[in-house]
């Protein structure tokens, strides 16, 4: 048996060797900065395309389209992975969906 368990990218770091999104970069200097408070600013500032950030997130581009529309419906599980995917906590992803939960509730 194995003496340690080995994480995915230890056991197959082939696996792991995807370039990530340069413009996610972008958006994490874009949130520290103030310039984004909602999840739509994301795609309103034309800072990187829905398709792309669908596709990372391993969904079709129309179930992602939903999510924004309702964004209440985006999982932890998503959350987390949005996250990793800007290299900000969590809580800030949840945090800017929840701004946008609440603009959007004003609209209606």
């Amino acid at each position: 048996m194995f003496d340690e368990v080995l994480s995915i990218s230890q056991a197959f770091p082939f696996l792991c060797t995807m370039a990530k999104d340069k413009r996610y970069e972008t958006i994490k200097y874009l949130i520290a900065s103030g310039h984004i408070v909602r999840f739509m600013q994301i795609f309103e500032l034309d800072v990187i395309p829905k398709t792309i950030v669908a596709q990372d997130l391993g969904m079709h581009h129309q179930t992602f389209e939903k999510l924004l529309k309702d964004p209440e419906r985006f999982t932890y599980k998503q959350t987390f992975r949005i996250a990793s995917l800007i290299e900000v906590d969590a809580k800030v992803v949840r945090d800017l969906i929840y701004a946008q939960c609440i603009e959007n509730k004003g609209k209606k």
